[in-house]
């Protein structure tokens, strides 16, 4: 590779990082492709019951490996967090549909976060600026870098 393309991926990586910190968070194209981070199940008795009722996934790009195992979560992390409705069986819990994605993004100034309905890529029930104050505001209490979940394994 050439120090020409090399100079340009890292001006691209710069500004795709840095860039426009009040812009949407953007749908994580693949996420389930990313390090799968943990899984769990919320029932009733849990205090997140009735937002948060189902079985989740949490996904993470490699940026945000990083932080799993540091504490500290670089810029450009990205962690997805798949909630689906449970579908019950003889004995067993799956996964049914998609109930939302939510994501949360580490930029300059801290994470930024989105919530996608269902199976959608475009609507949301909040928006990032909405995320800022509802999101963080329970965030700020997680131990690691506003983050709550830790690294199965």
């Amino acid at each position: 590779m050439t120090a020409f393309k090399i100079i340009l991926l890292g001006c691209i990586a710069t500004l795709t990082i840095g860039a426009s910190d009040d812009s949407e968070v953007a749908y994580p194209q693949g996420f389930r492709e990313w390090t799968h981070v943990t899984s769990s199940y919320v029932g009733e008795g849990n205090p997140s019951f009735p937002k948060y009722a189902g079985i989740h996934h949490i996904y993470a790009n490699q940026p945000a490996m990083t932080g799993y195992r540091t504490g500290a979560f670089p810029l450009g992390s990205v962690i997805a967090f798949d909630l689906h409705a449970p579908k019950t069986g003889p004995g067993s819990i799956q996964p049914g549909a998609r109930m939302l994605v939510d994501v949360m993004e580490k930029r300059r100034d801290g994470w930024r976060f989105i919530e996608f309905l269902g199976d959608s890529r475009t609507e949301v029930a909040v928006t990032g600026a909405q995320g800022v104050t509802r999101c963080m505001a329970c965030h700020t209490k997680a131990q690691r870098d506003g983050v709550f979940s830790r690294l199965d394994g």
